[in-house]
């Protein structure tokens, strides 16, 4: 995470934001691979994740990407919980038996 100078760089809205979303993907992943059941409810807060920092910490017109990827990861996964997707979407939040 970048909250010390390295060449000059200094603590600013990119770098929080940067940073904040590494930290959700480090923690994200690793936990979906050893729990397959939990891929919806990560995916949600992934997606609010996504949508709260880009409302909180970046600058207007590059917030509206990250408000939107945010959106689309809040919906496939209500969609994914409701089984609403396509079969070929919803295989990939099917559990697998161990």
């Amino acid at each position: 995470m970048p909250f010390f100078n390295i060449g000059g760089t200094t603590l600013n809205n990119n770098t929080l934001a940067t940073s904040t979303i590494l930290f959700l993907i480090g923690i994200a992943y690793p936990i979906i691979i050893f729990i397959p059941e939990w891929k919806k409810a990560i995916l949600l807060v992934e997606g609010i994740i996504f949508a709260s920092v880009g409302a909180a910490f970046l600058e207007p017109f590059f917030n509206l990407y990250f408000l939107v990827i945010g959106i689309f990861f809040i919906v496939v996964s209500v969609l994914a919980y409701a089984e609403k997707l396509p079969r070929f979407m919803l295989r990939f939040f099917k559990a697998r038996k161990r």
